[in-house]
């Protein structure tokens, strides 16, 4: 799972994102599943709407999850 992913599933911040971003809805689910690349203009305007303070890149990094483990 992706970090945003992990986000945006605790906070349901998608349609927040697309609001704040201009980027659409569609594109911006593609984008927290991984299954699109953010791109750096892209990727750091989620990072600025979600109030991410390190790297940006680093939202789009997997995470290990309890599923993983299993």
């Amino acid at each position: 799972m992706l970090r945003i992913e992990r986000i945006c599933e605790k906070y349901g911040t998608q349609a927040m994102i697309a609001a704040k971003t201009g980027i659409g809805k569609p594109a911006v689910s593609r984008i927290v599943r991984g299954l699109e690349p953010p791109y750096p203009k892209r990727g750091r305007a989620i990072a600025d709407a979600v109030g991410w303070r390190g790297d940006w890149r680093e939202l789009f990094e997997r995470e290990e999850t309890e599923d993983d483990r299993i």
